[in-house]
Formats: structure tokens, C-alpha cells, sequence
């Protein structure tokens, strides 16, 4: 592929994905706009995902009330080796997963006692645990069971 028509894909690419963001901010407010817009940063040039670079780890959070996982009512991305992203506690979720190997499903913390009250909670984390794709999504009796299964990691 000539150097003009690389150039030409590479800016239609970045076009593309600022329309996304675009779209996502009028949708879901400019917080989480920004957030979908440094992802496609490290996606596309940005940082670790460069050539040579160790796999890194960039999630996408989100905590919806009920059994479905919209409408969103808390989102966070989370980031590893170093810990950061807009999570709360991102260095503690880190250190959880990473006892896991990054295996949501694997989550199981003693956190206490909780209620049999029926009040379901939905999470998902999507993106990349060390260079390795994840895609959860789980639904939990009540916020209790989620923070005494999970920790920090969906405390968003």
C-alpha cells in the first residue's frame, strides 16, 4: 500500500473513531466520551499499543440495575501495570484481578453476609487483561452479593 493511501485509511480511521465518540457523548455525556476516546488513543498509536510493546490492560466497566445491562448507571475504565483509568480504586481492582489472572468469573471474595433480597445488579468488563480479550458479563442477586464477591473491581 503506497505511503498516501496508508495515510488516507489512517486519517478516515481516526475520522471514524471520532465520530464514534461524537455520537457516544451525545448519548452518554462527555465523561464517558473522553474515556472511549483515550481508549481509541491506545488503540490506534497511542501508548502501549505500539510495536514491541508489553500487552497491557485497559477494561471497560459498567454496573446497570436489573437483569439487563442498560441503562448503565455507573461506567469506569480500568488500567493495569500501572494502575489507573477513571476507577475508583483502580490499584486495588488491579491487584484482584490479578490474583485471578484476570478471570472475572473466578472473582470470590469473603466479604461478609448479605441478604437474600432480590434486587439484581448487572455488570460487564470488556477490553484486554494482558493482551488478552475479555468479555463478562455476570448478574448479581444484590449490590451486596457484587461487593462481597468482587471487591473493588465494579466498586465504580
Amino acid at each position: 500500500m503506497g505511503a498516501t493511501r496508508l495515510m488516507a485509511t489512517a486519517v478516515a480511521l481516526l475520522a471514524a473513531v471520532g465520530a464514534a465518540g461524537t455520537a457516544q457523548a451525545a448519548t452518554t455525556g462527555p465523561a464517558v466520551a473522553r474515556e472511549a476516546a483515550g481508549d481509541a488513543g491506545a488503540l490506534y498509536g497511542g501508548g502501549a499499543a505500539q510495536a514491541g510493546a508489553r500487552p497491557g490492560t485497559s477494561l471497560v466497566l459498567t454496573v446497570a440495575k436489573g437483569e439487563s445491562t442498560r441503562p448503565v448507571q455507573r461506567r469506569a475504565v480500568l488500567t493495569c501495570q500501572p494502575a489507573g483509568g477513571s476507577h475508583r480504586q483502580a490499584r486495588d481492582a488491579c491487584a484482584q484481578l490479578a490474583k485471578v489472572g484476570g478471570r472475572f468469573e473466578r472473582l470470590q471474595l469473603d466479604g461478609g453476609a448479605c441478604t437474600m433480597q432480590y434486587d439484581p445488579v448487572t455488570v460487564t468488563a470488556n477490553g484486554s487483561w494482558k493482551g488478552r480479550k475479555v468479555a463478562y458479563r455476570h448478574t448479581f442477586g444484590n449490590a451486596c452479593t457484587l461487593a462481597t464477591t468482587t471487591g473493588a473491581v465494579f466498586s465504580l
